[in-house]
């Protein structure tokens, strides 16, 4: 999968008032990466030692899964959440243009819903969150330890 997007969550958004669904702590990086059919991964990072290691057979061990609707469905969903009494973060504007509503399900794991108003009944993510070549490099470029040949790597034949 090809590294679409990478990122330092701004100060004040990991513990701030105004996190609505990143991991709780400062300035993470969060990477996106292309699965195909408009569909990404994001991995998230955590600082080391902050979080015990996740039993992957556990039932909520992820950060969150994340759904890209269209407008319509996404205020549906909040209406839904609203009607049903059910504790939500969101709207919360995330990328230029991108929407994202944050819940837990029944089983505790965090959801999210996100829309892009400006796509319509036909959601398109990608565009809205591939980087250039130039942003990824400099943004992997603040990785401690990070060397020009592992940047070319996980950027690969982007433009």
């Amino acid at each position: 999968m090809s590294l679409v997007h990478a990122m330092k969550v701004p100060p004040g958004l990991g513990t701030g008032s105004k996190n609505g669904g990143n991991p709780p702590y400062e300035e993470s990086r969060h990477y996106f990466f292309d699965m195909g059919n408009d569909s990404l991964l994001a991995l998230f990072e955590i600082p080391r030692g902050k979080e015990p290691a996740g039993n992957r057979n556990a039932i909520g061990a992820m950060q969150h899964c994340a759904f890209v609707v269209t407008q319509s469905r996404f205020r549906e969903i909040e209406e839904r959440l609203q009607r049903h009494n059910i504790p939500y973060n969101g709207p919360i504007p995330q990328l230029p243009g991108l929407l994202g509503i944050y819940f837990y399900d029944p089983n505790g794991i965090r959801l999210e819903f996100a829309c892009q108003p400006e796509d319509g009944d036909r959601p398109a993510v990608l565009p809205c969150v591939t980087q250039t070549k130039s942003e990824a490099s400099h943004e992997l470029a603040t990785i401690p330890g990070a060397d020009a040949a592992w940047i070319k790597e996980m950027i690969g034949s982007r433009r």
